[in-house]
């Protein structure tokens, strides 16, 4: 490589760097940046790093306190997408394009050496619940549902009557049961 060139290259390399680097922080510092990666058909892709994102809470819903029959007899750990928590600690309110996750844990047993409760067993998979005006302009609230079979790269559309239903009903704000996170309730302004 011939000096001028070296000397060109050495100049515009770093400023190059830095204008991707600040166009990047302040992408994730507006709380711009999208969390969830779409088919064509506008169905979420298993979002990735989920554990990465920020944890609002957690449930579990065992069989011997719901007649053996409980509707989801496993433990629910839940997260949302960092820019969205972020919009909502400015807000109290969902923007569009938050995306919830809901990892699904088996209830492993009711003993162990710390004592008696409800302890986790196996990985069950994920669902998740995404607000886009755009994709869902037609679903209650702009809410989609999304339900992940086993090895799939994307989740299923869930029908409004499957999870939609329950959420506008019993949910606090939005479709979502904030009553039940406290990270959430928390963080409201």
């Amino acid at each position: 490589m011939s000096k001028f060139k070296k000397t060109i290259f050495c100049g515009i390399a770093p400023l190059l760097m830095a204008g991707m680097l600040s166009v990047t922080t302040q992408a994730v510092a507006s709380g711009e940046r999208l969390y969830g990666r779409f088919t064509q058909d506008n169905e979420l892709y298993t979002p990735r790093n989920y554990r990465e994102w920020v944890f609002i809470g957690s449930s579990v819903t065992p069989n011997d306190m719901n007649d053996g029959a409980a509707a989801f007899p496993e433990f629910h750990n839940v997260y949302i997408d960092p820019g969205s928590f972020e919009y909502w600690k400015k807000t109290g309110e969902f923007r569009n394009n938050t995306v919830i996750v809901k990892e699904l844990v088996s209830i492993r047993g009711k003993e162990s050496p710390s004592g008696n409760g409800y302890f986790p067993g196996e990985f069950n998979g994920i669902a998740a619940m995404v607000k886009s005006e755009k994709r869902y302009p037609d679903r209650p609230g702009n809410w989609a549902y999304f339900g992940f079979p086993e090895g799939a790269r994307h989740g299923a559309i869930q029908e409004d009557s499957a999870c939609s239903a329950c959420h506008q009903e019993h949910a606090e704000q939005d479709q979502v049961y904030t009553q039940g996170y406290p990270v959430l309730r928390a963080a409201k302004p």
